[in-house]
């Protein structure tokens, strides 16, 4: 069995070749996903709420060791991408304290569960959603 692929236009096919014949088949791409709202009529809601949320990020993260032996604390602001499915996507810092206090900020962020994904005219879409995660050593 061979097979390859063509493009007519802007549709793109598969060919394969069985037995001498060729079968056409349209190669059907996923839709991109919109642009992420800011503000939306229905916000992107994790399981429990704001409060589980900080919750979560608090219980899963670990503070850098290095970042503990030089006395780094503060603030980082993490903005995320919550997908139309619910998922954590596009991941990223928009106020950094440390590179190290934001490796790990951004690794929390990323084993977030689902969310209610937000929506829009009762339909969902992907939201940005931001989250302040304090570093403070006691």
């Amino acid at each position: 069995m061979n097979e390859y692929y063509i493009r007519k236009g802007n549709h793109y096919f598969k060919i394969i070749k069985i037995n001498g014949e060729e079968v056409q088949e349209e190669i059907q791409e996923e839709e991109a996903e919109p642009e992420p709202f800011v503000v939306v009529e229905e916000m992107p809601m994790f399981p429990g709420g704001e409060v589980e949320l900080l919750k979560y990020i608090m219980e899963h993260t670990q503070y850098p060791e290095v970042a503990k032996e030089n006395n780094i604390q503060g603030k980082v602001i993490v903005r995320f991408c919550v997908t139309a499915k619910g998922g954590v996507d596009k991941v990223e810092i928009l106020k950094g304290v440390d590179p190290e206090l934001d490796k790990e900020a951004i690794r929390v962020v990323k084993t977030l569960p689902a969310f209610k994904p937000g929506k829009q005219g009762g339909k969902p879409v992907p939201v940005w959603y931001m989250v302040p995660i304090n570093y403070t050593l006691k």
